[in-house]
């Protein structure tokens, strides 16, 4: 399965990309999304995501196909195929 997910303000900065393609096994999570997304680009952990990278911090948000933001404990559903994430910073500078 495949998902799309394109970075925003703080975590554009740090990830140093617009958009990246992640590949998921069956039967991850959006935590899963994270935690791969931690590994990749190692500047969103600790800033971003969490030191275990199983949640954003409160100031991050993740938008699903541009209809709604995922609350924390939607973190543990499961993405779909094509499904397209925006990772974005609620606190950019203004």
């Amino acid at each position: 399965m495949e998902i799309w997910v394109e970075f925003v303000g703080i975590p554009r900065l740090l990830a140093g990309v617009q958009e990246v393609t992640l590949s998921l096994p069956a039967g991850a999570s959006y935590r899963e999304v994270l935690r791969q997304l931690a590994r990749r680009f190692p500047a969103l952990d600790g800033q971003v995501i969490d030191a275990d990278g199983a949640k954003l911090f409160p100031e991050n948000k993740i938008a699903l196909n541009g209809k709604r933001i995922l609350t924390e404990s939607e973190l543990d559903l499961y993405p779909q195929d094509g499904d397209r994430l925006v990772m974005l910073s609620v606190l950019a500078g203004g």
